[in-house]
């Protein structure tokens, strides 16, 4: 993929979507926007028509349809229970105000904790517009803010969405490449992105030059100590086989490295921030770690774990 065609489209990734299933599993959720309002997933899921925009603040195209979320939410939330949801990943309460400000937004705003949703609807790329009828049928996905969108927007609005096709998308398989992490052996386990080196330079700046740090640290680190089991493991956002074998020797990365297919790994591990590096002895987690700037720090705890014992 080029950059060109990555800035102005995110979305060539296709996605499943289990999506009564998944959503029947949210309704008794409540949420909580940044500014204190309470929403009840149940009350509103399968209740009344709801329009949910995932996104986060340093996703070009996502800036780039603020005003038509704004729009959207002015022209139809009173009828249509509008929720813009920031990923949570890489980012901070402060970065999302500061958006909210500059857009002037005035929807709902949710930071989530957990990626509980994400991972429901199976986030593949930002921005992803998901639309909900009254009966809780997904009616639309996609990450354009498209003329169908707004058609459908429209028609959800005036209650006539009953002739709209319900999407159901099937989940692909689990992969599973981890190693055995109850192995006596230390595994190391590094989370990261496959672009936030580049598509991150210019929007932030420090974040894309950590990204860069880390993975010449973790090189390095993974060959000082190559007696432990190291694994790379890729956000699945905007990212496939090309990414990932473009990244890799890109790198020059010494270890096994994949894409994050089913996001579950990030998912049951807790990873909101990349890049991230877990220890893990005997099925139990000894440390994790976001921070390399410290390579003798790093070497001490790698070091140790030849030694530690898990705590029960």
């Amino acid at each position: 993929m080029t950059k060109s065609i990555f800035l102005f489209i995110a979305v060539i990734f296709f996605y499943s979507l289990p999506a009564n299933a998944e959503i029947t599993g949210l309704t008794t959720k409540t949420v909580k926007s940044i500014d204190g309002k309470i929403i009840n997933l149940d009350e509103t899921i399968g209740v009344k028509p709801v329009y949910l925009k995932f996104w986060a603040t340093w996703c070009i195209p996502c800036r780039k349809q603020m005003p038509h979320l704004q729009k959207s939410f002015e022209q139809y939330g009173n009828s249509v229970e509008t929720i813009a949801i920031n990923i949570n990943m890489n980012d901070s309460l402060e970065a999302i105000k500061i958006t909210q400000q500059e857009f002037q937004l005035t929807m709902p705003i949710i930071m989530e904790q957990g990626a509980e949703l994400s991972q429901a609807f199976n986030l593949r790329a930002t921005p992803y517009h998901v639309l909900i009828n009254k009966e809780g049928k997904i009616i639309h996905t996609g990450h354009d803010a498209s003329a169908e969108l707004d058609n459908k927007l429209k028609l959800m609005a005036a209650g006539q969405s009953e002739n709209i096709k319900a999407i159901s998308l099937n989940k692909g398989p689990t992969k599973k490449h981890l190693f055995n992490l109850r192995d006596n052996k230390p595994t190391l386990l590094y989370f990261t992105s496959a672009w936030c080196d580049w598509y991150l330079e210019k929007s932030r700046p420090n974040m894309s030059s950590k990204c860069i740090h880390a993975q010449k640290t973790v090189n390095y680190l993974s060959k000082k100590f190559s007696a432990y089991q190291w694994q790379g493991v890729l956000t699945r956002l905007w990212t496939g086989e090309d990414e990932l074998n473009d990244y890799k020797k890109k790198y020059n990365v010494p270890f096994p490295m994949w894409v994050d297919s089913t996001n579950e790994h990030f998912f049951d591990f807790k990873v909101d921030t990349f890049p991230t590096l877990i220890a893990f002895k005997n099925g139990k987690e000894i440390f994790r770690t976001d921070q390399f700037n410290d390579t003798q720090k790093l070497q001490k705890k790698l070091k140790s774990l030849a030694t530690t014992e898990p705590a029960e």
